[in-house]
């Protein structure tokens, strides 16, 4: 019984002793390690099982199309938002009214990606239902197997606060029907299902408008 309680008395001293969440921008030179979180937070994800159907390689090939296509969007408008431990990672990217997130077509990423990557088309088709307008688009969120529980629903919502505080609305969908509640608690509408054609799964538009601000300039 006291070996019991000594354990939940540290666990509890652990717990306590875990260093604050912080989130921040992150710098575009740590691209490894953006796109190692991003491989390991995809690795289940069902359009990248549909992708890279093998088992024994699908890390490292997610790791290299993260990789190539980090260092691809680099010279555009997209920010990379992390928790101080670089355990969560969040790539946005800003796009105005009669533009695409992918100014070029993701069909100008590397050869080689686009070989090891059928996604890559994919993600033009759904680039199709793009809003016409001002907004903030959610590209990619991964998370280490070992990240504390519930740190993506941190980060995201850290990183909304910052865009309401723009006024700009937040779009982008999902391949995990599980993930929907999730969205729907920071304050997404959930759209259609899309699905190109029966051999790929089917994905979900997600969509929120920004939240108003209060006189202290705080989401309500």
């Amino acid at each position: 019984m006291n070996d019991e309680k000594s354990l939940r008395s540290l666990e509890n001293l652990n717990e306590r002793a875990a260093p604050a969440l912080t989130v921040e921008r992150v710098d575009p030179r740590e691209l490894g390690t953006i796109a190692r979180v991003l491989a390991a937070g995809y690795e289940q994800d069902p359009l990248h099982l549909w992708a890279m159907p093998k088992a024994a390689t699908r890390l490292t090939d997610a790791t290299m199309f993260f990789t190539f296509y980090l260092r691809w969007m680099r010279r555009h408008s997209w920010e990379v938002f992390a928790t101080a431990d670089r355990s969560a990672v969040l790539v946005t990217s800003l796009v105005r009214r009669g533009e695409s997130v992918y100014p070029d077509g993701v069909r100008h990423l590397p050869k080689l990606v686009r070989i090891k990557s059928p996604v890559n088309d994919y993600i033009e088709w759904i680039e199709t239902f793009r809003p016409n307008m001002d907004h903030h688009n959610l590209d990619f969120m991964g998370r280490l197997p070992t990240a504390r529980r519930a740190i993506e629903f941190f980060l995201l919502e850290s990183v909304l606060k910052m865009f309401d505080g723009e006024g700009l609305p937040v779009w982008t969908w999902s391949s995990k029907p599980l993930y929907l509640p999730f969205y729907r608690q920071l304050g997404f509408m959930i759209g259609d299902e899309l699905r190109r054609d029966p051999n790929t799964p089917p994905v979900t538009i997600i969509w929120r408008p920004p939240k108003p601000l209060t006189d202290e300039g705080k989401s309500l």
